[in-house]
């Protein structure tokens, strides 16, 4: 009887689901040639709609997780179970177990468990030579976002004391912006500890390999452009040729997506989305939803001028639907085996960098998790060597470097875009 009830319910909120986007369909063709003075009137019925369709989505979603819920183990479940699991998460995971499941994923649950009490020892050691850094980047770390917008405030306070912790916890990573965004994320659906231990699993993680990051030198951005740069030639070929002919680089307006994994500037459905993807299967969802975004954006960007494209690539997150987005980024062929004979072609022509060990499990002196590299390693060796303050100046502007290097490139272009003609 049960199962008839569910299988009713399910039909039901789908039947609902579906007539909503034929409403929203008609809705958004008719708009065109609606008069600019009741376009409004349309806006706000298109917003009551939209919020009717997350509503009703979110619900369904609900239904379907619940009974993978109800096993005594998830991991056992999604271990049987692997096809169901990830069809259901690249559908999305429901709000109300977001934070639960992003935590088994990623394994942080066991690291909390592992480590009880460590992230208050932390907290009451006293100051990190970061917490300067820390507090001028606060504010900008979802400054629209109700739990952040107020200085101070209970957001912005948690955000402070996670990015503290974890400078403390790791020492060879310290404290980078992009940071910010992931811990500020995380926030939103589980709490401070928990997000620590999270943003510990996601740096340490082989499968996220996220230290690379945030290192000094970031030689996992390096990695991610290359990978990027080779599937943008294979899938838009024509856009790749057009950049380059404009020697646009992908350093100049892909960084953000990169060191934050879009949760910088994209809307939060989009964000839910893509780290509900990212943290079940790995990165390979950021290269697919990068390419998606590009070959959506590449009718536009191959009819503007130069002073222009670099701008429409830094605003390329407005007006993304999630479940659009998300559905044309797994369209995106790349499957695991490419995407590791990508990553191996990129580290045999790199230099030597950090491996990704979680760090040595805390003792009294849990300062200095992990331990210190040997000075045989290029990158280690060659932070050493910079002065504390220096090192934090670099960190702290990494996302900054998208910027300069965006408009020091405009204006050596434009010198020879004159002299060309």
């Amino acid at each position: 009887m049960d199962k008839i009830m569910d299988v009713g319910t399910k039909k039901k909120l789908q039947k609902h689901i579906a007539a909503i986007e034929s409403d929203l369909k008609q809705y958004m063709q008719e708009k065109k040639s609606i008069p600019e003075a009741l376009r409004k009137c349309v806006d706000t019925e298109l917003y009551e709609i939209k919020l009717q369709h997350q509503r009703l989505t979110e619900e369904l979603r609900v239904h379907n997780w619940k009974k993978m819920l109800q096993y005594p183990s998830w991991r056992a479940f999604a271990s049987a179970n692997p096809r169901t699991v990830t069809k259901r998460v690249r559908q999305g995971i429901p709000a109300s177990y977001r934070g639960m499941l992003w935590r088994a994923m990623a394994g942080s649950d066991i690291l909390e468990e592992e480590n009880p009490g460590l992230y208050r020892k932390l907290l009451m050691s006293g100051d990190s030579e970061w917490d300067g850094y820390i507090r001028r980047d606060i504010h900008r770390t979802f400054p629209k976002h109700v739990l952040f917008r107020d200085r101070e405030g209970l957001g912005q306070s948690s955000l402070f004391n996670v990015l503290k912790a974890y400078a403390l916890y790791d020492s060879s990573v310290g404290y980078c912006q992009g940071m910010g965004f992931i811990a500020g994320l995380l926030l939103l659906y589980m709490d401070e500890q928990s997000t620590f231990w999270m943003l510990a699993a996601l740096i340490s993680s082989p499968k996220y390999q996220m230290r690379g990051l945030f290192s000094n030198r970031m030689p996992l951005l390096s990695r991610y452009f290359y990978i990027f740069e080779y599937l943008l030639q294979r899938h838009a070929p024509r856009l790749a040729l057009h950049l380059q002919k404009m020697q646009i680089h992908s350093s100049m307006y892909a960084s953000r997506w990169f060191i934050t994994l879009f949760s910088c500037n994209f809307s939060l459905e989009v964000v839910n989305r893509v780290w509900d993807i990212f943290l079940h299967e790995g990165p390979r969802i950021i290269f697919r939803v990068a390419i998606s975004i590009m070959l959506q954006k590449e009718d536009n960007l191959l009819k503007l001028p130069f002073e222009q494209v670099i701008a429409a690539l830094q605003t390329v997150q407005r007006d993304q639907d999630a479940d659009v987005l998300v559905r044309r980024a797994l369209d995106v062929r790349l499957s695991i085996e490419e995407f590791a004979a990508l990553e191996e072609k990129h580290m045999s022509q790199e230099p030597s960098t950090p491996d990704f060990d979680m760090p040595a499990k805390s003792s009294k002196k849990f300062t200095k998790a992990p331990p210190t590299r040997s000075a045989s390693d290029g990158v280690v060796a060659e932070a050493s060597k910079r002065p504390q303050n220096q090192r934090a100046v670099i960190s702290n502007h990494s996302l900054s470097t998208v910027k300069l290097t965006a408009e020091s490139g405009l204006v050596a272009k434009r010198k020879e875009v004159v002299n060309t003609k």
